[in-house]
């Protein structure tokens, strides 16, 4: 990288960042919310535990999980999939917080996508060690709808990938 490509980014405003046609990076979104968000988290994961969920491939993850909102996303040998319901206790989701709601559609609207309404949301603990490769969204049902991926914590680095497998990130 040169160094006036690098001076050029860094002194350009990276608060809201578009990656790609349809994906913004909204550096520093939710950092005023972030502890209770937190603390929501925890409320969540209080009702439905995090787990470390099987690939279609018998595979432990090693990024935990848990789920909020009507929906929750589950892997198993029987695949990839959105649920209902809790499969470790047949219970539905937790609801999914007023802040959290109130901040996806926040997050779309700044992305472009204006009248978003969440109703899954995928929580994914990264404890040191924990990884996930590259992979695509591929298992909700409308692709007009946008994916609000909120981090809190320490901070990581995330690959993005093209809408071919083939893409470099």
């Amino acid at each position: 990288m040169t160094r006036d490509l690098f001076e050029t980014f860094l002194d350009a405003d990276t608060s809201h960042l578009p990656i790609a046609p349809g994906a913004v990076l909204l550096r520093g979104f939710a950092s005023v919310q972030a502890q209770a968000l937190m603390a929501s988290v925890d409320q969540i994961t209080a009702c439905a535990a995090l787990r470390h969920l099987q690939t279609p491939g018998g595979r432990a993850m090693s990024v935990a999980m848990s789920n909020c909102g009507s929906w929750g996303w589950t892997s198993d040998a029987r695949g990839y999939r959105y649920v209902q319901q809790d499969p470790l206790t047949g219970k539905a989701w937790p609801a999914m917080p007023p802040a959290w709601l109130e901040l996806a559609a926040q997050a779309a609207a700044a992305a472009g996508y204006p009248s978003f309404e969440p109703d899954a949301c995928l929580i994914n603990q990264y404890l040191p060690g924990a990884h996930m490769s590259l992979h695509q969204d591929r298992d909700e049902k409308d692709f007009a709808q946008p994916i609000v991926s909120v981090s809190l914590g320490l901070p990581v680095v995330f690959l993005f990938g093209g809408p071919k497998r083939s893409d470099k990130p």
